[in-house]
């Protein structure tokens, strides 16, 4: 049976924890016994990719990228039939619901797409926010609500279309009247090398590892670490931490921030990493920072990618917001979801837990290995459409 896995995803080292989730997934579909072909763009290339290589379509230059992206992928999905079309989505459009019409025409028996950001318009609205000068903020936000009519009209027209909805986010059980599974992200743990032990008793690394840094809330980090090195007791470890990635845009408001609690001594940034490097930083990091800033985006739920390589690498690691983690998971500390510095005092006491039983990173990752295992999500999703749509 074939599968087209049909994302609108830049390759770019900014997306690269989402280009390998996708990689991860299309060779779960394949472990499912599936002939999967899955779409990447980075320029102007548009790229079909199987196992046995990659077909490439160039799209002309100027505005309207996605579209004419959307518009390749049509054009490939009538000349290419599949059993199943899997979408991944930022947002719902009449684009989507031409895809769908020339999958089904085409022969697909089972259309899901997949939200990864669920809700995800309050974040897309904000994203104007930043915007300078006024003049260009207002002609943004006036696209933006655009974009906005659209994907609520275009929703509309889903049921007809689409057998399951797969959200990654805050719960539902249907969009738009599409029938809809909640899942959490999955990881590939025998693809991740585990951290070793520390026991550096003046010392404690923290790691982050990030595109985007606005929702991450890192700055709730540098706020707790300014805090504690005003009142850190004598016998207190030194805190450092390590940000690995950081979007060239985030960067110099991330740096200002950083030289003003004056952690300059404190605060790694080598830019964006992977392989050999990456796990560099890694082996040298007691705990990993995952995502710290859904308030901002009005989710109180979060999936975050980080916090399953975190969790396969048996790296303990701080969150904040509800997950799919139970209340009492030893390699995991919550935080509140809000603005407030994080408590280094308590981030200390749970390191220091951490370094007493070794063992809690070795549940860790058998925890990632029964929990986020991408074959065993994938297989749950598709038995769901299938039965979504009888």
């Amino acid at each position: 049976m074939k599968l087209m896995y049909l994302t609108f995803q830049e390759e770019a080292p900014l997306y690269l924890g989402v280009v390998r989730k996708i990689g991860w997934q299309a060779e779960a579909f394949r472990k499912l016994g599936f002939d999967v072909t899955y779409t990447l763009w980075s320029g102007r290339s548009f790229r079909f990719i199987t196992k046995g290589g990659a077909e490439a379509k160039t799209i002309s230059g100027g505005h309207g990228m996605m579209r004419k992206f959307s518009e390749a992928a049509r054009l490939y999905l009538n000349s290419h039939p599949f059993d199943v079309l899997y979408l991944r989505l930022d947002r719902i459009s009449f684009d989507v619901l031409r895809l769908c019409r020339a999958a089904r025409a085409n022969g697909a028996k089972t259309v899901v797409i997949e939200l990864p950001n669920y809700p995800y318009l309050r974040d897309y609205i904000g994203s104007a926010d930043g915007v300078r000068p006024l003049s260009r903020r207002l002609a943004v936000r006036l696209r933006i609500l655009g974009t906005v009519a659209e994907d609520r009209l275009s929703a509309l027209g889903l049921r007809r279309l689409v057998d399951a909805a797969v959200l990654i986010g805050n719960r539902a059980d249907r969009f738009f009247g599409v029938k809809a599974i909640n899942i959490s992200n999955g990881v590939d743990v025998d693809a991740m090398s585990a951290v070793p032990p520390k026991n550096n008793p003046r010392e404690l690394v923290l790691i982050g590892v990030a595109g985007t840094l606005w929702w991450q809330g890192y700055d709730r980090v540098l706020a707790g670490m300014h805090r504690y090195q005003k009142e850190k007791p004598a016998a207190g470890p030194n805190i450092r931490f390590i940000l690995v990635g950081g979007d060239r845009k985030e960067m110099p408001e991330f740096l200002s921030l950083v030289r003003r609690y004056g952690l300059e001594d404190s605060v790694e940034c080598p830019g964006f990493q992977s392989g050999k490097a990456l796990d560099a930083s890694y082996a040298r990091a007691d705990l990993g920072v995952s995502t710290l800033g859904c308030y901002r985006r009005g989710l109180r739920s979060c999936s975050s990618l980080k916090a399953r390589e975190y969790c396969a690498r048996g790296l303990p690691f701080l969150y904040a917001y509800e997950d799919a983690l139970p209340p009492d998971a030893p390699f995991a500390l919550k935080l509140p979801n809000d603005p407030s510095p994080v408590d280094m005092d308590a981030v200390v006491r749970f390191a220091e837990n951490c370094r007493r039983h070794p063992e809690i990173s070795e549940r860790e990752r058998a925890f990632a290995r029964e929990h986020y295992d991408w074959k065993n999500i994938m297989k749950r999703v598709l038995d769901f459409a299938q039965a979504a749509a009888v």
